[in-house]
């Protein structure tokens, strides 16, 4: 998965080495532009880590980093491209649409501990708003209200967004499908917990890409799974007496997504055993037939329209 350590953490060891660093933080997006806003990457004169969506605009950016590096400039930049053919004004060039707004920001050595703190915050999973002014940067106290990033352009423009906050999907049963599902989940910036009530599943045993694993009874499945705006749970246990037992369990959950996998024969009927114990508004936010329509049926098929549906989430919902 992408490691969100990485850029800080790189900053950090690049300062301390006596060497000059720029974060390209991608502070604002819309339409179709290579890099949404949140992306980010570290420029040095010998290296790179990380992205803001690649291409041409990718590689100009860091050509004009380590330009401004060299020449010793100290003053964090706002570059705006427009995504389109032409090669004049803002143009990026590149035909793609949308629009992109990109912060070089020089690092200072003095916020060397700084750039330290923002990698031990995201290591350790500990909230915290990062605040980014022509100013410099600065972490303050955040709540776990969302992932959302914002920008505040004009003359006194600030850039911030919640740190150490990752999106975690729980996924409710070991099989062969979430073992498909935890393999294409590691791709993606997410964190996934696997959680299945059977000791010594073959298929459990062998997810070396999870998160975590738990084993725990589908009585007390309500304890393994928390809340929160981070928290996404797909249930896919290996009957449906037990999906339902589960939903039921979980159905209260505030969470921003709860999908469970099966036909929608099986679904109607599960829906139908649990409306005298399930409010109605539960059961209607229920995404079921999880994953998007792609006739799967292999486990890596059905795994790859569940993540899609993910991620379509995420895009079009939570970012939104």
């Amino acid at each position: 998965m992408a490691d969100p350590v990485q850029p800080w953490q790189w900053i950090g060891e690049s300062l301390a080495a006596g060497e000059p660093a720029t974060l390209l933080l991608v502070v604002d997006s819309c339409g179709s532009s290579p890099g949404k806003s949140g992306a980010k990457m570290a420029v040095s004169a010998n290296g790179v880590i990380g992205t803001i969506g690649g291409g041409a605009v990718e590689y100009g950016l860091i050509e004009s980093a380590r330009a401004a590096m060299a020449k010793g400039e100290s003053e964090p930049t706002l570059v705006s491209r427009a995504h389109h053919a032409s090669e004049t004004g803002t143009g990026s060039g590149m035909i793609c649409g949308g629009e992109q707004t990109v912060l070089a920001y020089p690092c200072r050595i003095q916020e060397r501990s700084l750039f330290e703190q923002v990698a031990e915050c995201c290591r350790l999973r500990m909230p915290r708003r990062l605040v980014v002014s022509r100013r410099g940067l600065r972490l303050i106290d955040a709540d776990a209200s969302g992932f959302s990033a914002h920008f505040e352009p004009g003359a006194d423009w600030h850039y911030q967004e919640v740190i150490g906050l990752r999106k975690c999907a729980y996924i409710i049963g070991g099989g062969h499908v979430s073992l498909m599902l935890s393999k294409v989940l590691d791709l993606l910036d997410f964190d996934f917990v696997v959680i299945d009530e059977r000791e010594g599943l073959e298929a459990m045993q062998s997810n070396d890409v999870a998160w975590k694993k738990i084993v725990t009874p589908y009585a007390e499945i309500d304890q393994a799974v928390p809340e929160g705006p981070e928290v996404f749970i797909v249930i896919m246990t290996h009957s449906h007496r037990t999906d339902a037992r589960v939903l039921a369990k979980l159905a209260a959950k505030n969470v921003p997504y709860l999908g469970l996998l099966g036909s929608r024969k099986k679904i109607a009927s599960i829906k139908e055993a649990l409306s005298r114990q399930v409010p109605e508004q539960a059961l209607q936010r229920l995404h079921a037939p999880i994953g998007l329509p792609i006739k799967s049926h292999a486990p890596a098929e059905i795994a790859i329209s569940i993540a899609a549906e993910l991620v379509q989430f995420t895009n079009s919902v939570m970012n939104h």
